[in-house]
């Protein structure tokens, strides 16, 4: 919840009145809030008790499918990561044709040299 908010423990833990080293806890799992700070976690974040509970929220947010019956992860259904993905295309092509642009160079200036 922290990382998905861009909040610290410490911010995190100002909203509902807990100390940095009770949420820290949380994180770690050795100890789960109450009932009564799950419930205004949910309020607060418009959750579902079982979402809180029973999704991977960090995934979840990220646009990842969880399934919290068997805890399996599929690809982000979201046009974000078709967007991501485009983006990271046109840099790799972008990139080898700079590579490409350098290669020549290199060649011209050694054939200079010669």
């Amino acid at each position: 919840m922290c990382e998905n908010n861009y909040l610290s423990q410490d911010e995190f833990g100002a909203k509902f009145g807990l100390k940095k080293s009770v949420v820290g806890t949380y994180v770690r799992g050795i100890s789960h809030p109450k009932i009564e700070i799950m419930q205004k976690i949910c309020e607060e974040y418009r959750l579902s008790l079982d979402e809180l509970v029973n999704q991977d929220l960090y995934l979840k947010n990220k646009g990842y499918n969880t399934s919290p019956a068997y805890g399996m992860v599929s690809e982000p259904q979201s046009s974000d990561y078709e967007l991501e993905k485009d983006a990271l295309l046109k840099t790799i092509e972008a990139q080898q044709i700079t590579i490409s642009a350098l290669q020549l160079a290199i060649d011209t200036l050694q054939n200079k040299n010669l």
